[in-house]
């Protein structure tokens, strides 16, 4: 039910979300000796929000590498157990471990899809309204140093007690990239896969991809990558631009 990854060998790199890396650097400090002195704890939870194939998961993979924490990745689907009492004691054990192995990020994505409200409480002889009440004494009881990272497409399927004023440390909304960030996508994904990217107009690219998203932007490099060397050709503005015309979104 848990995923581990630790922070050796994270490359992951995040185009944008300046707010957050801002935030992340403040946050830091509760870490601290000096902040442990003024009986300050350090922060508990973020909620990402937003649209799809838009950083999401990468932001909680960065977190980890910002931090130099593990990440631990919660399945909340294999929660659920046929008998009575089974999913909340699963969570239950998911929770002691990630607490045993902190300082370390818990990471549940899609976390509507555990939580979702909505229907009949009786639809599931009212499990998630159970485990729902599990979670958020946990979030507010826990001791150690599990930060929680959640994060959801739908946030109208998100319970509003979930989204009360306190109840997360900050809540982002993710959405489509800027001219700018779709830039920095660009030089990243070129970078990572061993391309010069003064080589390539970053300015045509940009505007070539408008209303895409990071991991739209990073199939466009893949694909063209793939194709140059099938056709044993060098990649080109042109040809990534051909990739990104050929995209369906």
């Amino acid at each position: 039910r848990l995923a581990c990854y630790p922070p050796e060998g994270n490359r992951f790199e995040l185009g944008g979300f300046a707010r957050l890396k801002q935030w992340l650097d403040n946050a830091s400090v509760g870490f601290t000796p000096e902040a442990r002195a003024l009986n300050l704890s350090p922060q508990k939870c973020v909620l990402f929000v937003g649209v799809q194939g838009c950083g999401k998961s990468l932001a909680s993979k960065f977190i980890e590498r910002q931090w130099q924490m593990p990440l631990l990745k919660l399945d909340a689907g294999r929660l659920y157990d046929k008998y009575v009492g089974e999913s909340e004691k699963n969570f239950r054990k998911a929770t002691a471990l990630a607490e045993a192995m902190a300082p370390v990020v818990l990471w549940i994505d899609e976390i509507e899809k555990a939580f979702a409200q909505g229907g009949s409480n009786d639809a599931d002889g009212g499990l998630s309204q159970r485990l729902f009440a599990t979670f958020l004494t946990w979030l507010q009881e826990k001791r150690e140093e599990v930060f929680v990272v959640g994060a959801a497409n739908d946030l109208s399927r998100l319970p509003p007690e979930l989204l009360r004023k306190g109840r997360f440390d900050e809540i982002f909304f993710v959405d489509l990239p800027t001219v700018e960030e779709r830039k920095s996508i660009f030089v990243i994904h070129l970078t990572l896969r061993k391309q010069d990217p003064k080589n390539f107009n970053l300015d045509t690219l940009t505007n070539a991809t408008e209303g895409f998203s990071g991991a739209e932007i990073e199939q466009v490099v893949i694909a063209t990558l793939y194709r140059c060397l099938h056709r044993k050709e060098p990649i080109s503005t042109q040809s990534l631009i051909d990739s990104a015309k050929s995209t369906v979104q």
